[in-house]
């Protein structure tokens, strides 16, 4: 089955993931850990979450790679081709014939995705809308809240002085210094607000 858990910057998404997929390791169970190259946060290799949790994922995926010609090479690398689990961090990076060969292994496989739904300007990333096409489980990872205290709904870049930008590239990876990404709810999002 493809599962897709989604949820706005700081709703501990990644955390969840590496969580689940420590939980399912110790029970035994052939795990993969999936990431796309484009993530680069702390390194190309290295899923992070910002409550310290990390893990080295087995695959990292360009867009032209093919899931299951990496699920293919690692089962041999591990000498074993029984995977039973596959784990995918920052999903909404995966292109969409990555999404589509994905559901066509989850007749085989229990595929869990965890990504954002959309970008700072509140359009879909291509990964996030083939998901929400082709899943068959789609849950949100709530929880993460505004600064004024409802519920953060809506993703937003800001700048190191806490501008709220609504124009750019899609993918801009946070460098903390620079750019960032926070919740907000709809309304301050709307206004621009990024805080009291």
């Amino acid at each position: 089955m493809l599962h897709f858990y989604h949820g706005v910057m700081g709703s501990s998404k990644t955390a969840m993931l590496l969580m689940q997929r420590y939980n399912y390791m110790q029970l035994g169970l052939k795990v993969a850990l999936v990431k796309p190259a484009v993530d680069t946060r702390i390194s190309v290799n290295t899923v992070y979450s910002r409550v310290g949790l990390q893990a080295e994922a087995e695959i990292v995926l360009e867009s032209g790679h093919s899931i299951r010609e990496q699920l293919n090479w690692l089962a041999v690398q591990h000498a074993h081709s029984d995977f039973q689990y596959v784990f995918v961090d920052e999903a909404q990076f995966l292109t969409e014939a990555q999404v589509q060969e994905l559901a066509d292994m989850s007749d085989e496989l229990e595929i869990f995705c965890y990504g954002l739904k959309t970008d700072f300007m509140g359009q879909f990333f291509p990964g996030s809308a083939a998901l929400l096409r082709l899943a068959e489980d789609i849950q949100e990872v709530s929880g993460a809240l505004c600064w004024c205290g409802k519920k953060a709904t809506m993703n937003t870049r800001v700048d190191g002085k806490g501008n709220v930008i609504k124009q750019g590239a899609q993918v801009l990876i946070d460098n903390q210094d620079e750019i960032r990404y926070i919740g907000l709810c709809y309304q301050h999002w709307r206004e621009g607000k990024s805080h009291a």
